[in-house]
C-alpha cells in the first residue's frame, strides 16, 4: 500500500504520493506523482501545479499503476521497444485529451525546394515551448517532417503519457501513421520513427492549414520567422 493525499491540479481533484513524514514526495528534479484514482495509471508533475486540497489528510490506498506499456507492446526483435499504438484522426476526447502532451508543428519554405524553416509549439501541462528552426535549403516536406521531429526531441524521456501530434501535412502523417512508402527524407522520417518509440499513445490530428486554427498559424508564424531572420529561436511562454 501507499500513502497519498487529495491536491488540486488544473482545478481538477487528484491524489498526490506522499511520503512517511505525510508530506508530498518529491523524486528527481521536484516532480512528484500523482493519479485521478487511486490505483490507477501514475503521472508526474511539479510539486508547484499542485495545491492540497482544505482538510485534505493523507490516506493509504494502493500503488499507482507506472508501466503503461500493454503486454505484448515491445518488440521481440532485438528487444527494440516501439510506439504502443498509433491512430489518425482519433475523436475529440483523444484530440482535445487535457492529460495528453500536444505537439503542434508546421513547415514552411519560400520556392520548393528553396530557404525553409520549421515551427514548433509543445504543450506539457502548464509548460509551453515555442521553437522556430532555420533549416537552410531545403523542400516543403522537409520542413514539416523537422517540425515534428525538434518537438519531439524536446519530450522528457520516459513518456509516460499520451502525446496528440496536430499537423497540416498530410504527406507527414501519411509517412509516418499511415504506412505510405517514403520516396525522400527516408533517413529523417526513420529518425522521427525511432523518438516516437517507447510512447504509450500517439494519436494524429490533421489540421486545414490556414484555416484561422490558432496554433496551427502560430507555427506557421515561427517556420516564417526562422526563413526571414535566416535564424532558429525558442522560448517558454
Amino acid at each position: 500500500m501507499a500513502r497519498w493525499v487529495g491536491v488540486k491540479f488544473k482545478g481538477k481533484d487528484v491524489w498526490a504520493r506522499v511520503g512517511p513524514d505525510g508530506t508530498i514526495a518529491e523524486g528527481d528534479g521536484g516532480k512528484i506523482t500523482i493519479v485521478y484514482s487511486l490505483g490507477g495509471k501514475a503521472y508526474s508533475t511539479f510539486r508547484s501545479r499542485v495545491k492540497v486540497a482544505d482538510g485534505a489528510k493523507p490516506e493509504e490506498g494502493p500503488e499507482a499503476v507506472v508501466q503503461d506499456t500493454p503486454r505484448g507492446s515491445r518488440s521481440k526483435t532485438k528487444g527494440k521497444a516501439k510506439t504502443n499504438s498509433t491512430i489518425f484522426g482519433g475523436g475529440p476526447s483523444d484530440i482535445e485529451d487535457s492529460h495528453a502532451i500536444h505537439l503542434w508543428t508546421d513547415g514552411a519554405c519560400s520556392g520548393n525546394p528553396g530557404p525553409a524553416g520549421s515551427g514548433t509549439v509543445l504543450i506539457d501541462g502548464d509548460k509551453r515551448l515555442e521553437i522556430a528552426e532555420w533549416l537552410g535549403n531545403g523542400t516543403n516536406n522537409i520542413a514539416e517532417l523537422t517540425a515534428i521531429l525538434v518537438g519531439l526531441k524536446e519530450l522528457e524521456r520516459p513518456v509516460r503519457r499520451n502525446l496528440v501530434v496536430h499537423t497540416d501535412s498530410q504527406y507527414g502523417i501519411g509517412v509516418l501513421a499511415k504506412s505510405w512508402k517514403a520516396k525522400a527524407n527516408t533517413e529523417l522520417i526513420q529518425e522521427i520513427k525511432r523518438e516516437l518509440r517507447g510512447i504509450p499513445r500517439v494519436v494524429w490530428h490533421w489540421v486545414r492549414g490556414h484555416e484561422g486554427v490558432e496554433l496551427n498559424e502560430r507555427c506557421d508564424e515561427l517556420a516564417r520567422q526562422a526563413i526571414s531572420q535566416r535564424g532558429s529561436s525558442r522560448q517558454e511562454v
